[in-house]
C-alpha cells in the first residue's frame, strides 16, 4: 500500500487490524478472566504509535468524522487502562472490548 502513495490509507488498515486484534484479545481475557492476561491490554506503545499516525493526517482526512471518532476511542481505551502499578479489571476489560467493537462498526460504515 506504501507504494501506491497510499500511506493514510496503510494506517487506517494498520489501526483496524490493531482495534480487531484489541477487542479479540479482550474477548479471549474475559473467557477465563485473570490479571495476568488483562495485562496484555497495556499497550502504550501502540496507542502512542496510532494517536501520532492519525495526528499527523492530511486536514481532509483528520477531521473525517469517522477519523475523529478513531483518535476519541483511542484516547478512551488508553484512559481506561489504570497506571502501570494498578491492575485491569474485569469491568475495565469489558469496556475496553465494548469501545473496540464500536470503533471497528463505525469504519464499516
Amino acid at each position: 500500500m506504501n507504494e501506491l502513495k497510499s500511506q493514510q490509507l496503510a494506517q487506517l488498515v494498520s489501526l483496524g487490524g490493531w482495534l480487531r486484534g484489541t477487542e479479540a484479545l479482550a474477548a479471549l481475557v474475559l473467557q477465563n478472566y485473570s490479571n495476568q492476561e488483562a495485562e496484555l491490554l497495556r499497550q502504550p506503545a501502540m496507542f502512542d504509535y496510532f494517536e501520532k499516525r492519525l495526528a499527523g493526517m492530511s486536514d481532509d482526512v483528520r477531521t473525517n468524522p469517522i477519523i475523529v471518532r478513531m483518535r476519541e476511542g483511542i484516547q478512551k481505551i488508553r484512559l481506561l487502562l489504570p497506571h502501570e502499578d494498578a491492575q485491569i479489571s474485569q469491568k475495565t476489560v469489558k469496556e475496553i472490548s465494548t469501545v473496540s467493537e464500536k470503533l471497528l462498526k463505525g469504519l464499516s460504515r
